[in-house]
């Protein structure tokens, strides 16, 4: 059995198709991870005023660091009442609307309000109107309120929950009851991009699509090609020699994963900061985000999730593998499958979006979005939060479909 295992690892890993797929994902690692650094910018001004330069990439993200880096460490109510003072005296002059307008003094901008805007970005949420959620001014926000800045966001998501669930209540009391175990006072570190965490899980995303593909002719290649007749005669044939191509594509696809995401994460931190990586979610998405974890704990548990959502879909690549007759058909189906959770969440979110095998990668249905979000699934009075749908969902379906690809290639019948 062990002999017919690395066989069959060797005989993936010498194909070519698998070895250009393989490529191509860390190829992609890289230059995914590199791509939002690409995309940071800002100009550098002297003390008149004057850009003296614009900067981009790595000088970009170091620059912004520096002005920024006074604010990194606990977010206190001291410093936000600090910031706040600061922001509205500077800007009550000018009006806010001239931040936008552009028609805001540059010198001042760069000097005042640039350093703190990260440290604030959270407070319009958190002060918003209770009856609609929309978000308020930081000019109409005073001062001494943010003494009670961490009951607020308390009370900000009982207001959201008892727009988004009302008729649930089992819903609203998780929500309040999974926020508690969020640490306060939230940490912010600034310089990493909330666009890394969107190519984070778009690369996931295509990661998953290659490794379909590479996984496709396991079983219905040796189909078209009559050698399944051949290996079907021999000591090992049927279910041994099923066993062992699943394990080598497990093996291999999630070695590659694990690789590949390493990269990416590695090049990522490393490029924007690995201090970033204390920062609260909470800080970075939004403040009411149930998950009790900082952007690395987030990283990791988007990397394992998406380990879950590969193994799973190749699970059911598998079966098709060993169900249909030719690897079209095979290739066809599953990336559609992989492709519905994406269009079935556009039209609302429901429980097809949560339990496919992909569910939990895409850009709004995947589960860094879901983690962020407040959607639940409601079966009578209970209320399910949907990463723990996406995620147990997947984790049933990797033996379920294993074992239907065992069962679908000992009754295949070869015409």
């Amino acid at each position: 059995m062990i002999r017919i295992y690395r066989l069959e690892i060797k005989r993936v890993l010498k194909s070519r198709r698998s070895i250009i797929l393989l490529l191509i994902s860390l190829f992609m690692s890289v230059v995914m991870a590199w791509l939002p650094v690409l995309y940071e910018d800002i100009n550098q001004y002297d003390k008149n005023g004057n850009k003296v330069a614009e900067l981009n990439g790595l000088e970009a993200i170091a620059y912004k660091k520096s002005l920024r880096s006074e604010n990194n460490g606990e977010v206190t109510m001291e410093k936000l009442k600090e910031a706040l003072n600061i922001y509205q005296s500077v800007v009550l002059p000018y009006g806010e609307d001239s931040l936008s307008s552009g028609e805001f003094p540059t010198d001042i901008y760069i000097k005042k309000v640039f350093p703190i805007q990260s440290l604030l970005a959270r407070l319009p949420e958190a002060y918003s109107n209770p009856k609609t959620g929309q978000g308020i001014s930081l000019m109409d926000i005073s001062p001494n309120k943010l003494d009670g800045f961490y009951e607020q966001t308390t009370q900000h998501l009982k207001d959201i929950m008892q727009m988004e669930q009302k008729k649930y209540p089992t819903a609203q009391k998780h929500a309040i009851q999974k926020y508690v175990e969020v640490n306060t006072p939230f940490q912010l570190y600034t310089g990493y991009s909330r666009d890394a965490f969107d190519y984070i899980i778009l690369f996931i995303f295509l990661l998953v699509i290659l490794c379909t593909a590479a996984v496709t002719p396991t079983f219905s290649n040796e189909y078209q090609t009559g050698s399944d007749s051949i290996l079907r005669c021999t000591k090992h044939g049927h279910s041994r020699l099923a066993i062992a191509k699943i394990m080598a594509a497990l093996t291999i696809f999630t070695v590659a994963f694990v690789i590949c995401i390493s990269i990416h994460l590695t090049i990522s931190n490393l490029a924007f900061g690995t201090e970033c990586m204390k920062t609260s979610m909470q800080m970075l998405f939004s403040v009411i985000s149930l998950p009790a974890l900082n952007l690395g704990q987030l990283q990791i548990t988007l990397a394992i999730g998406g380990l879950i959502s590969l193994l799973a879909t190749v699970s059911f690549t598998l079966f098709l593998s060993a169900k249909c007759k030719d690897s079209l058909s095979v290739i066809l189906i599953a990336i559609v499958t992989c492709l519905i959770p994406i269009f079935t969440y556009s039209a609302g979110a429901n429980w097809l979006t949560f339990i496919l095998p992909s569910a939990g990668i895409g850009m709004q249905n995947s589960l860094l979005y879901q983690l962020t979000s407040f959607n639940y699934l409601h079966i009578g009075q209970a209320s399910i939060w949907s990463p723990y749908v996406i995620i147990v969902a997947s984790i049933i379906e990797i033996p379920v479909f294993l074992l239907l690809a065992i069962r679908a290639y000992n009754k295949h019948q070869v015409i």
